[in-house]
């Protein structure tokens, strides 16, 4: 396929852009992701450049996915791809050549969702004799938040800490069970690179980063230490749809781009080939509510339809999902859209009490719907957990986590004492966790009346890990159905877990046990995406990003959810979240909200104690009017 095929003169120049430092100011659906596509295409094929001299980031793994899959499609085998990377397992891939420097725990490992959860902070808080997990989590929040704005480098960063106290316990827990968090895992990076412990790849020539608005100040600072006088980078993203500011990313990142890389050029996309007409007025509507947005030309397409776009009230969420249900039978029986081509959008969906009502109502008019939720959940249930144990266990048979986690899923009685007896003898001995795991099994009186249950269990694993040689398998697929055959009695749990990891390992290109296990530890989790096809889609609004779809409904859109608690620049974070779900919508657009929320619903937002709700001040006094919902669809 020619490198421009199907591309509009407007999409052709920044593909082709060469000679300069480039960002590529794109707005929704004006094609940014098929830019950077053929742009590789481009560089490979008329310039010449190597495959392995160009290095693409992108923000989530389904992204990367995406974009491999593409160049596999377009570039001829015997070419090779570029290497195509999430920033998180780019970072961890050059700390691994690197090994941190000797400042980080060795070898490198990085705590999944589940294990800083139910391990790391559940420790962490028996540690330091705290009352409520949320204390540890907003103190881990906090050293988030100063690895991601850089905080952590300040002159006596630990003394001013919040709670010097917590760090020393979670350095001393960090040494025991040797990981490092996701979080720190670009922060690190930086300083290996500045200490000369990890280097970029020397061969490479040309940088592209998408969704360059969603990098942190960190982020960023690693960007700048990888271009160098001979490298040249081309940026693509738009600041109306930088939505991470919970992970400190800030549109002037993207704004000031020409300011930070000189001499650079600024390219623009102006035409919309996704959204029809009326859908994008509404969009662009809450994006200039924005005084610091930059300017842009955005436009619909020429042929682009009028489209639909209406605002529903509805007394409370038992009659909003009845009309959401409605809605979608119509939009599927009588405009012929697939399900697989609705999304229903939530600002948040916690314990799926928004969730629930609307699925209960979409599975009462027999319409095909799932909800969207963490892809790697599979992994955090019983019996997924275990295999993801042993799975970590054969590849490293001292991995302090797996163990940990495998012994508290197991049912063997083991509990909170045994592990902190064993926590205090690593401590003492100076040692980590497997040290003490191993020294017990071999001196069951070093803790009393558990010994001999700790050595049983130990036995008992080792046993499983020693019959799977990883030799024996051809490929990783094979290792981890075998694996899977032998250890997931649930026929439905065992299809559930095979169908992720083999899902990872065919999207990331991964040949070996050591590449799934890294591919699934830098997994953004919630933030990634997994859709069922088929189905109507369930999710939330951060899920829905680089999605589409015929037909999209943003439900509970009120004002106590949409700023709701949000204060300062926190609110215009929120109004572009709005901007990115309008913008998912081709042809439909319905936005729906209630005038009360009862019950569980009533406990969530802004005002939990107060039922009454509103509409959100984005979408208040625009140019779509809200009308009742009921009226409305009993009219269609």
């Amino acid at each position: 396929m020619p490198w421009d095929d199907d591309l509009s003169q407007g999409q052709r120049i920044p593909a082709s852009h060469v000679g300069e430092h480039a960002r590529l100011l794109a707005g929704p659906g004006t094609g940014k992701s098929r830019c950077l596509n053929r742009r590789i295409v481009y560089l490979i094929e008329e310039l010449n450049v190597r495959p392995r001299q160009i290095l693409a980031l992108t923000f989530t793994r389904a992204a990367a996915a995406e974009l491999r899959n593409r160049l596999t499609a377009q570039l001829p085998a015997s070419v090779g791809l570029p290497r195509i990377s999430t920033i998180h397992s780019y970072s961890l891939s050059l700390l691994l050549t690197g090994q941190g420097g000797g400042r980080l725990p060795q070898p490198l490992r990085i705590a999944d969702d589940y294990e800083e959860r139910h391990i790391i902070q559940e420790d962490l808080k028996r540690i330091l004799g705290l009352a409520r997990i949320q204390e540890i989590q907003d103190l881990l929040n906090d050293l988030s938040a100063d690895w991601e704005t850089l905080c952590a480098d300040q002159p006596q960063w630990q003394q001013r800490f919040v709670n010097p106290r917590f760090l020393g316990a979670w350095e001393e827990h960090r040494r025991v069970f040797g990981y490092l968090l996701r979080a720190e895992l670009v922060y690190q990076l930086r300083h290996a690179i500045e200490e000369g412990a990890a280097e970029r790849d020397s061969r490479v020539r040309h940088v592209l980063i998408d969704e360059y608005q969603d990098l942190n100040p960190c982020d960023l600072a690693v960007v700048r230490s990888l271009v160098s006088h001979d490298i040249e980078l081309f940026v693509a993203g738009d600041d109306d749809q930088s939505i991470y500011g919970f992970r400190h990313a800030n549109p002037d990142g993207i704004r000031n781009f020409q300011a930070e890389y000189e001499p650079s050029q600024n390219l623009e996309l102006e035409v919309c080939m996704r959204c029809d007409s009326s859908i994008l007025d509404v969009a662009i509507y809450v994006a200039e509510q924005d005084p610091r947005r930059e300017p842009k030309n955005l436009r619909c397409r020429d042929g682009a339809g009028q489209g639909s776009v209406q605002i529903l009230n509805f007394p409370r969420q038992d009659s909003e999902a009845a009309g959401i249900a409605a809605l979608c039978e119509w939009l599927i029986d009588d405009q012929q859209i697939l399900p697989g081509e609705i999304l229903i959008l939530l600002r948040s969906n916690r314990f799926d009490r928004f969730s629930n009502p609307i699925r209960t109502a979409l599975e009462g008019r027999q319409i095909p719907v799932t909800t969207l939720a963490n892809p790697l959940a599979v992994l955090n249930r019983a019996e997924g957990r275990h295999f993801i144990c042993l799975l970590r266990i054969l590849h490293d048979r001292n991995d302090h986590l797996a163990w940990r986690t495998i012994l508290e899923v197991r049912d063997n009685n083991i509990g909170e004492t045994a592990f902190i007896r064993l926590y205090d003898i690593a401590r003492q001995q100076g040692e980590q966790f497997c040290g003490a795991l191993f020294r017990v099994a071999q001196n069951q009186e070093l803790v009393p009346r558990l010994g001999q249950r700790i050595q049983h269990e130990v036995e008992e694993i080792s046993t499983a890990i020693e019959v799977i040689r990883e030799e024996d398998y051809p490929a990783v697929r094979d290792l981890v159905e075998a694996v899977a055959e032998e250890q997931i009695d649930d026929n439905n749990e065992r299809a559930a877990v095979l169908r992720l990891l083999n899902q990872v390992i065919e999207n990331a290109d991964i040949e070996d046990l050591n590449g799934l296990l890294r591919g699934i530890n830098a997994s953004l989790g919630n933030y990634e995406q997994d859709r069922e096809e088929g189905c109507v889609s369930i999710m939330t609004m951060h899920q829905a990003k680089g999605l589409s779809a015929d037909a999209v409904l943003v439900a509970a859109a009120e004002d106590e959810y949409i700023p709701g608690r949000a204060s300062g620049a926190e609110v215009d974070d929120e109004r572009r979240l709005l901007y990115v779900s309008l913008t998912r919508a081709r042809h439909y657009l319905y936005v729906t909200h209630c005038h009360r929320r009862t019950g569980a619903q009533q406990h969530s937002g802004r005002s939990p104690s107060r039922q009454d709700r509103h509409l959100t001040r984005f979408l208040s006094g625009g140019p779509v009017r809200s009308v009742r919902g009921r009226h409305y669809i009993s009219n269609l």
